[in-house]
């Protein structure tokens, strides 16, 4: 999840409009196999239903999709290998971004998945495990134009570049670029605006630009961070990635840890990036937790 997404991060209508303490009603919930006569990672873990992790899924393609109730997504997969580490069944229950942390905060559901980023914000009310992968910054445009850079975009005469209002990057971006960034409510409306035209290239979330154009072949996604600009904070210093808990719940907090060393022990990062379509550069987490400032 970028620092602010707007009306794009708003999840399904159920999602969107019912109360923390309606969470689990909306939608139903499902679940997905135990592993009997197990040794977890981590023994005698809290969570809110024991022997069960439950989970708030929000609607954010590629890295989680409630489905009606049959989760998919690359964070689906993740949270399945930690919980069968750790001899857990899984229920789901569908999340918002509006509404997923403070439903973790009061016990209404153990995590969330949907590309969230550990932030300082949100460390005032959940804990974060240890980081699984980064969320990078990609460029779309128009094949032939094929923007990889900042420098590009100076050199190729782009006169439009879209922008989703409140993205990390986008402050950075008009200074840099002035009057040439054009600001949009979602992704649906940029998206339609590259592909009509309407603008020479957007800056978009990169899993979610992968996403949004996937079998369009007049559309060429690349990942930002490859090429860092120091100009632009976020192509240097991209989010990372983790599933929140409830503040405290030390059990919980040490196998969510365990879980993901193993995973990434176990090189399961990249081939499940490469599943997706993404980058294998965003398995590229830092030794130390990046946590994004409150201020940006």
């Amino acid at each position: 999840m970028r620092i602010t997404r707007g009306t794009k991060l708003m999840a399904a209508a159920c999602a969107a409009i019912m109360s923390v303490t309606a969470l689990a009603a909306c939608g139903g919930s499902s679940s997905s196999g135990a592993k009997a006569n197990c040794t977890p990672l981590v023994s005698d873990i809290t969570t809110i239903k024991s022997g069960t992790l439950t989970v708030g899924v929000i609607d954010q393609p590629p890295y989680s999709s409630y489905n009606n109730g049959n989760p998919t997504g690359m964070d689906i997969d993740f949270i399945k290998q930690i919980a069968d580490a750790n001899c857990l069944n899984v229920e789901y229950q569908q999340a918002s971004f509006a509404n997923a942390m403070q439903a973790i905060a009061s016990g209404q559901i153990d995590t969330a998945t949907g590309d969230i980023n550990v932030t300082e914000k949100r460390a005032q009310v959940v804990d974060f495990p240890h980081s699984i992968y980064l969320e990078g910054v990609g460029y779309a445009s128009k094949k032939g134009v094929d923007i990889k850079t900042i420098a590009d975009i100076e050199s190729k005469g782009i006169k439009s570049i879209g922008i989703g209002d409140g993205y990390a990057w986008l402050a950075d971006m008009q200074k840099v670029f002035g009057d040439k960034v054009k600001t949009y409510p979602s992704s649906v409306e940029m998206k339609q605006d590259l592909e009509a035209g309407r603008v020479d290239m957007i800056m978009e979330a990169y899993g979610t630009a992968v996403d949004e154009f996937k079998g369009n072949s007049n559309i060429v996604v690349e990942y930002a961070n490859k090429n860092p600009d120091k100009r632009i904070n976020s192509l240097v210093e991209p989010p990372e990635v983790s599933y929140p808990y409830t503040k405290g719940d030390t059990s919980l907090g040490q196998a969510f840890d365990k879980g993901i060393e193993k995973i990434i022990k176990d090189d399961k990062v990249k081939p499940t990036l490469k599943k997706y379509g993404l980058d294998e550069g965003l398995a590229k987490i830092r030794d130390k937790q990046y946590v994004v400032p409150a201020t940006n």
